[in-house]
């Protein structure tokens, strides 16, 4: 943005602030100023004491960071400019504000970020569109062209994204942690007829079960002690989708009420004696397999299968080795632009290594493997061996540790899954070096290179 365009959005949409937060780089709220006029002295005192030392996610549970200005700007450069940010916060009031918002920068890393707010709750929309803001403001940032991978199991998963979009019906995407549940989530939205409506994720796991009630549902005025008339979100997002993430943590009772949402296309806030028209999709996540679902009795039978009439399987990384290379250069070239390196790429030898990994944190980890690796290179060489976090190479490492996500593992798959376990171990204690591994294995080099090649280890 111009330095004229930024004076011109300022002036429009940034005459006065009524709050100042900080953020350290893990979220930790370390300074807050709240002088909000909406509320009395004493309430914003009791605010900004009560929230220092507490995690954003605890103060504002539905955010996450592409939602939050704040939490984005621990990973991009430059000021932030949003208008028109929606939170809820933990006693699920809702605000509106622009936002102004600087990272905090030490020697090239991101420690933190200031905020700079003006609420805009009772101000209705002014129709501007706000600068840096993708997906109507809603934080569903990706799109089908953001998932990574030429695996057969990651075109399976673009094509049924592109198939099932513009339904109506619900949807359940079921995958480990760090596979890319909300990245699917967020692409089917953003391929719908609805990607100009509300995005809104929740994080079942992270509410009290009386919290997340009420933000869903709604309260109505005499419900409990201190209850005011408040739309849910359910409501709010009418005409968009919300994504329940890992919905299994959902207490029974509510399931209960979401079914009824699902079934009746209405939702009944607390103490209402009178259900609202919504017209709402719902997607929902978990880590587990249905079977586990089912066995563990975590969802109600009637909704797992109303979800699951639609149902995505994120495929967890060591089943799509081929798929590692073009996720180390896709997070390469992120993270060069995002730390300011100019990295030439990743040794033969230190890809080998990483494609020997299990990667139990699935694309998350290698994410998270690749930006630490970056921080240790002068900015300009090659990705080295020595460069990949220690704890690839200790005795208690993912190498061979791969265990099926899935009961009743085809015996193929399983021998597949040994033999590629035994090349990766070989691989790592020798370095990468294929003699020596041909060595190790008493095999022909050419036959391991056979053998590689077709579990997709090259």
């Amino acid at each position: 943005m111009s330095s004229s365009d930024a004076l011109k959005w300022l002036n429009e949409n940034f005459n006065f602030v009524d709050s100042v937060t900080i953020i350290d780089h893990s979220g930790t709220i370390i300074a807050k100023q709240r002088f909000n006029p909406r509320y009395t002295d004493e309430e914003n005192a009791v605010d900004n004491q009560w929230a220092l030392g507490k995690n954003l996610l605890e103060v504002f549970p539905g955010q996450n960071f592409q939602s939050s200005a704040l939490l984005a700007a621990l990973k991009e450069d430059g000021v932030i400019y949003r208008q028109q940010e929606i939170v809820w916060n933990h006693l699920g009031k809702k605000s509106v504000t622009n936002n102004l918002t600087i990272p905090i920068v030490c020697r090239g890393q991101f420690v933190g970020s200031v905020q700079l707010s003006r609420d805009v709750t009772n101000m209705g929309r002014s129709g501007r569109a706000a600068p840096r803001v993708s997906s109507a403001s809603t934080g569903a940032r990706y799109t089908v062209e953001d998932i990574v991978g030429r695996s057969p199991e990651i075109q399976e998963v673009r094509r049924l994204i592109q198939r099932i979009a513009n339904s109506s019906s619900s949807v359940l995407v079921y995958g480990e942690t760090g596979t890319g549940k909300e990245l699917v989530v967020s692409s089917i939205h953003n391929a719908s007829y609805r990607k100009d409506k509300t995005f809104m994720p929740i994080n079942c796991a992270a509410l009290p079960e009386s919290i997340l009630e009420s933000l869903l549902f709604g309260t109505h005025r005499g419900a409990f002690t201190g209850a005011e008339d408040r739309a849910g979100l359910i409501e709010e997002c009418s005409g968009g989708t919300i994504y329940l993430d890992e919905i299994n943590s959902m207490p029974l009772k509510l399931q209960s009420k979401l079914l009824r949402v699902l079934d009746t296309k209405t939702v009944m806030p607390l103490g209402a004696t009178k259900p609202k028209d919504v017209d709402i999709r719902i997607v929902a996540s978990v880590n587990r397999s249905p079977e586990q679902l089912m066995q563990n009795k975590e969802m109600l039978p009637d909704l797992f299968f109303r979800l699951n009439a639609i149902h995505i399987r994120v495929p967890p990384l060591r089943s799509r080795p081929e798929d590692i290379e073009l996720l180390v250069r896709h997070f390469l070239e992120s993270y060069n632009r995002q730390l300011g390196k100019q990295n030439h790429g990743i040794s033969p030898e230190a890809m080998a290594l990483l494609k020997t990994y299990s990667w139990p944190g699935n694309v998350r980890e290698l994410e998270h493997t690749i930006e630490a690796a970056l921080n240790l290179t002068d900015g300009s060489q090659e990705l080295q061996v020595a460069d990949i976090p220690a704890y690839f190479f200790s005795p208690g490492s993912a190498v061979g540790t791969d265990a099926p996500s899935a009961p009743n593992i085809p015996l193929r798959e399983a021998v597949a899954n040994y033999e590629r376990d035994l090349i990766r171990k070989a691989l790592q204690d020798t370095g990468g070096n294929i003699d020596r591994a041909a060595a190790l294995l008493q095999l022909p080099r050419t036959t391991l290179y056979s053998r590689m090649d077709k579990l997709g280890l090259r």
